[in-house]
């Protein structure tokens, strides 16, 4: 039934607690399921340096329904693309190496999985001093509404707690772009929503756990480049979508730049935008006193503006 794609990349420290997790998730899948054979995990290891490649396949000679690929280190897009090249089941899912599956995650999803193309679900944040942060996916009532909520950057947006029906992501040429480092994963969701016709948003479940105490993981490592990596795949979700969600991307363009502003300042941002004005998205004065955000964010973005009338005279 299901793939669980694992990237690897010198995990040797969280593979023994997390590997036993994946495990037990198929356990659940596969006894109220009843197809053992075609539910697996798939271990990417990306040219490890550490002893990774020797635990997971440890594991992988214990337990037939773990498979270890490994290959040269070209980073965690090209890795889950090569284990989308060798998933072989009906559904297809991505969990990074130090995070793990809440108990009975995948099973929960079973009575949606023969109805829907994308199922996602809620992600519980775990620090490294125990406490914990609930991150909802936000409830949609049909595919329009989810698929806006992606564009509009009002739910989650990377790929973290979402189920794919593979054959959506083969028949839409659906991979991971291997030049992007931020933002890469909520460009294949937002493909594979635009081309799905029905998705399912299991707000109560709470079944992907993201371990932030890992503080060197791209996520915890924000850099204006990254932002500026964000704002291409904005771009290129306009072009996807075309006419239409006018108002979801002028949120979304708000929202990137504003995230930019807070890290870098109202004047590197303004440098750094001007450096690249041909590869991302404009942001106009009426995009900052129309888009449906938040005062604060409203206020950041006019100080930049103010800034950039003044930088001009």
């Amino acid at each position: 039934i299901l793939y669980i794609v694992v990237p690897c990349y010198n995990e040797e420290e969280v593979l023994p607690i997390t590997i036993p997790e994946f495990v037990k998730q198929l356990e659940n899948l596969i006894s109220q399921s009843l197809v053992s054979d075609k539910s697996k995990i798939l271990f990417v290891n990306d040219g490890s340096k550490d002893s990774s490649l020797d635990i997971c396949n440890n594991y992988a000679d214990k337990d037939q329904r773990i498979r270890v690929i490994s290959k040269e280190n070209g980073g965690v897009s090209s890795a889950r693309n090569l284990g989308l090249d060798n998933a072989k089941g009906e559904w297809v899912t991505f969990v990074d190496a130090d995070d793990w599956l809440a108990e009975g995650a995948l099973a929960k999803c079973i009575p949606y999985m023969e109805k829907y193309e994308i199922i996602r679900f809620s992600t519980l944040d775990i620090f490294a001093d125990g406490h914990t942060h609930r991150r909802p996916v936000r409830y949609a009532k049909d595919w329009n509404d989810a698929f806006r909520q992606v564009v509009g950057h009002r739910t989650m947006i990377g790929v973290a707690g979402t189920l794919y029906r593979r054959s959506l992501l083969e028949e839409s040429n659906i991979r991971f772009d291997t030049e992007i480092t931020y933002g890469e994963d909520w460009w294949v969701l937002a493909q594979a929503m635009f081309h799905a016709h029905s998705v399912k948003t299991v707000t109560e479940l709470y079944g992907y756990i993201y371990n932030r105490s890992n503080e060197t993981s791209c996520s915890n490592t924000i850099s204006s480049a990254k932002l500026i990596q964000s704002l291409i795949i904005t771009k290129r979700i306009g072009e996807l979508v075309g006419k239409g969600y006018e108002r979801e991307l002028k949120r979304t363009r708000c929202y990137r730049v504003g995230f930019m502003v807070k890290m870098c300042g109202c004047g590197e941002t303004d440098k750094i935008m001007a450096a690249n004005q041909e590869r991302i998205p404009r942001i106009t004065l009426w995009d900052i006193l129309t888009a449906k955000v938040h005062f604060s964010l409203r206020c950041r973005l006019l100080r930049l503006w103010i800034g950039y009338l003044a930088w001009r005279k």
